[in-house]
């Protein structure tokens, strides 16, 4: 514990080091073991796959449970293990084909050796683990958190159905409501949510440069192409044919940039959080432990959500990134983009801690619907825009124009306001339809727009 304690207050970056307990289980998707344990996954599937294929030597049902322990059992000692081989040959993939032999070895299963890695390139395996690693992460992990997310807002939104002073280019400007306010960021988020769940990545069999050439030499009766197919949907991917030596990362890249529309997104949100907490239109929780300042003790600051704007611009910063580096590839293959591929925790870390964030900023954050209220009491010339759209309408000559220049750069309050209308000189009928102009008359609009996204 004492080593574990000092490694993380020794780490290089806050992922693995300040922050790691917050994220553990990213290492079971982007860790060095992780992808060791995946490849050897694909290998020992791929093995079994061949067997069932006649094509490698039959497998009895307790033979293929023996290799399906090998990987429910794989643990540091057996990574240390495969870390040694690489370290002699210099070659990752290399040295998990190697360890599956020996183990096969002990298994009695000596016959099935040579058949471990049979007519595949690197790539078979890896573009596979890839993918299976960023399919079940985002599945069983940044999808709820995003849906926690979504939960959060909600519910502020459902306590939040009261006028506020809308602000265009930050200034008083119209009569809104903070729900409808708030719900144009669900509504958004919910959209391309919708689209990141719909990717479906993809993986590629077909062995050096994507040929099939080796496969078909040996056995040209095969069906390679159909025989890929079938083993990469088992693996829950889409089949891609047309290949060089790696997968085309189309998937990836379409997967990363419907994460960082998202993202783009939540810090829009994050930011407009921050202005209405900033106003006061929502109280911060006080947590009587915390300290907001380490000089002004009345400080109460929004740090979750300006620490999940942070985070979300590093996720953007390395997700945009890959959409330039990996869409491309010299000729078969060049190794560049491996070196890229081992940061996918980086970007996916930062993502999931600001999530996390912006949750929890959230779900400190409470409506004040008084504090909106007295704001309005002093800014009634917002309702400008009502009265000359409503004079408009009955034909009178140049409302906008009468009402610009008695509003135009002032702040008027309601008595101040009901004074303007007087001053008109509008008939009995119409000065009282103004009159009767309150914020609450106003709203159901946006009522309706709200719910139409809640249904």
């Amino acid at each position: 514990m004492k080593n574990k304690i000092l490694s993380n207050f020794l780490a290089i970056t806050p992922l693995d080091g300040r922050n790691y307990h917050k994220i553990p289980f990213l290492s079971d998707y982007f860790s060095e073991f992780a992808l060791n344990k995946q490849r050897l996954a694909i290998e020992i599937k791929y093995l079994i796959f061949l067997s069932q294929q006649n094509i490698a030597p039959k497998l009895s049902f307790a033979q293929q449970r023996r290799l399906a322990q090998l990987v429910q059992n794989f643990d540091l000692t057996q990574m240390k293990k495969i870390n040694l081989i690489e370290k002699k040959f210099n070659h990752e993939t290399k040295a998990v084909e190697y360890y599956l032999k020996s183990e096969l070895k002990k298994l009695g299963l000596e016959n099935c050796t040579e058949f471990v890695h049979w007519a595949l390139t690197s790539e078979d395996i890896n573009n596979l683990a890839t993918s299976i690693s960023l399919q079940q992460y985002f599945k069983n992990h940044l999808f709820k958190e995003i849906s926690a997310t979504h939960q959060a807002l909600t519910g502020v939104i459902k306590t939040s159905a009261f006028p506020i002073v809308g602000r265009t280019h930050g200034q008083p400007a119209s009569i809104t409501t903070l729900a409808k306010e708030l719900v144009v960021y669900l509504a958004r988020l919910q959209t391309r949510f919708a689209l990141l769940q719909s990717v479906q990545l993809e993986g590629k069999l077909n062995g050096a440069v994507g040929s099939f050439w080796d496969q078909y030499f040996v056995l040209p009766q095969k069906n390679w192409l159909k025989l890929a197919q079938i083993f990469i949907k088992q693996l829950a991917l889409k089949p891609v044919a047309a290949t060089t030596q790696i997968l085309p990362y189309d998937s990836y890249l379409l997967l990363f940039s419907h994460l960082s529309h998202l993202q783009n997104i939540a810090i829009d949100l994050c930011q407009n959080l921050w202005q209405y907490t900033s106003l006061n239109y929502l109280k911060q929780q006080n947590i009587a432990r915390e300290v907001g300042s380490s000089v002004m003790p009345q400080k109460i600051n929004p740090i979750y959500l300006e620490g999940a704007e942070g985070g979300f611009e590093l996720s953007n910063a390395l997700l945009d990134f890959y959409s330039r580096k990996l869409s491309k590839s010299r000729l078969q293959r060049d190794l560049s983009d491996s070196t890229v591929r081992r940061s996918f925790g980086i970007a996916l870390g930062y993502s999931h801690l600001s999530w996390q964030s912006l949750t929890q900023g959230i779900n400190r954050l409470s409506p004040n619907p008084k504090q909106a209220r007295l704001d309005i009491d002093q800014h009634w010339e917002i309702f400008g825009s009502a009265i000359q759209t409503y004079l408009r309408l009955h034909h009178y000559h140049q409302p906008y124009e009468i009402i610009s220049k008695k509003l135009k750069g002032k702040t008027l309050t309601r008595d101040q306001f009901m004074s303007l209308i007087d001053s008109l000189q509008l008939p009995p009928k119409e000065a009282k339809k103004l009159r009767s102009l309150t914020p609450e008359k106003i709203i159901k609009p946006t009522t309706q727009i709200v719910q139409s996204v809640l249904k």
